[in-house]
Order: C-alpha cells, then sequence, then structure tokens
C-alpha cells in the first residue's frame, strides 16, 4: 500500500480552494515537479468542468441547469458520459510525483459514484504526495473512506489562501525530494551486505 501523504484541502465555499489547485499546478511545474488529476473550473454559475492535468483535456460535465436531464445536484446537472470520460482519466494519471484532485463531492462519497475510484487508486499507486479537495460538511465521509488513517487536513480561508499556496507547494517538493534522496541512495547488494557483517572490506 502506498503510504505517500494525502492532503485532504476543505473549505467554505468562494474561499478559493480552486484557485489554490491551479496556484501548485503552476509553482510545481515551474520547478519540474510532474503533476496529474483532475481539477473542475467553473465557466458559469451552474457549469462545471473538468481538465485532466496530464492531457490538457476539458470539457463539461454538466447538462444546463434548467434542463431535466443527467443527475440533480444541489447546483449542477451532471452529464454522465462526461462524468464516465472524466472517470477514466484518472487511472493514466498515475505513477506521479503530485496527484491533485478537485473535487470528492456528494456524487462521490455520498453515492459512490463520479471519481470515487480515486480512493482506490490511492491506495496502490505510485505518487510522492496527494491534494483531494473536499467541502467541510463532507469531510468526515472523506476521512472515513480514505485507504488509510494517515492523512493532514489544510483549510483554506479568505486571509490564508496565499500562504497556503506556497505551504502546501513546500509540502509537495519536500515529499518529491525525499523521494530522489531515496532513489539516490545506493542499493545494498547481498554481497555487500554479508561484507559489512563479516567485517570484511575489498
Amino acid at each position: 500500500m502506498n503510504t505517500s501523504p494525502i492532503v485532504l484541502i476543505t473549505g467554505e465555499m468562494r474561499a478559493g480552494k480552486s484557485t489554490l489547485c491551479q496556484k501548485l499546478v503552476q509553482r510545481c511545474r515551474s520547478k519540474g515537479i510532474t503533476v496529474t488529476g483532475l481539477i473542475t473550473q467553473h465557466p458559469a454559475p451552474h457549469s462545471l468542468e473538468a481538465l485532466a492535468l496530464h492531457t490538457t483535456e476539458r470539457y463539461l460535465l454538466t447538462y444546463p441547469f434548467e434542463s431535466e436531464l443527467g443527475t440533480a445536484l444541489t447546483h449542477f446537472r451532471m452529464n454522465p458520459a462526461a462524468l464516465a470520460r472524466s472517470a477514466e482519466a484518472l487511472p493514466t494519471s498515475f505513477p506521479t510525483q503530485v496527484f491533485i484532485l478537485d473535487e470528492l463531492g456528494p456524487l462521490e462519497l455520498l453515492r459512490g459514484e463520479g471519481w470515487i475510484a480515486a480512493l482506490h487508486l490511492l491506495a496502490g499507486e505510485e505518487y510522492e504526495i496527494a491534494f483531494i479537495v473536499v467541502r467541510p460538511a463532507l469531510l468526515a465521509q472523506a476521512v472515513q473512506q480514505l485507504p488509510r488513517n494517515s492523512y493532514t487536513v489544510a483549510n483554506i480561508t479568505l486571509k490564508n489562501r496565499e500562504l497556503l499556496a506556497e505551504s502546501l507547494f513546500q509540502q509537495a517538493w519536500q515529499s518529491v525530494e525525499n523521494q530522489r534522496g531515496e532513489m539516490r541512495r545506493p542499493a545494498c547488494t547481498a554481497a555487500a551486505l554479508q561484507e559489512a557483517l563479516s567485517g570484511e572490506y575489498p
């Protein structure tokens, strides 16, 4: 099971959760860090758009709100075909260094639909750190469904969002650097281990 850090980004509506994710993507990529995943944008009050970070594909996830099509949520009418398309992009996000998902909402955490597969992928796929957006009302459900008990919560507010963006970038940078250090560490072969135990060196 992957034991890399998982950070749950939460905050009230309009606090800047999606903007924070976009800044995190830009900051990481400016330093050569690989960032993948799915983030959402709101081109209109009742429209939701998905952006697959690793393919740059962008498409609407919703039907017009006044229509009777799709799955009705509080503010959106979700398009099942578009949701399936975005869900299929999740497995191709891995392996990666930084994984970002904006967001896990009621469709996932209450209905087990949408991008719920992300929780299973976080348990077994390769990444150095994951950032998952969850609204405060669903935070308890998210914690219960995480693949493990090790996680941190980052609460964004209008006052701290600039500092928080930099803090989360530093956390991502440190996670990537830690992995690079592990990769640079020379492997201990069976022969070398035997020599060390016996006290005999070439």
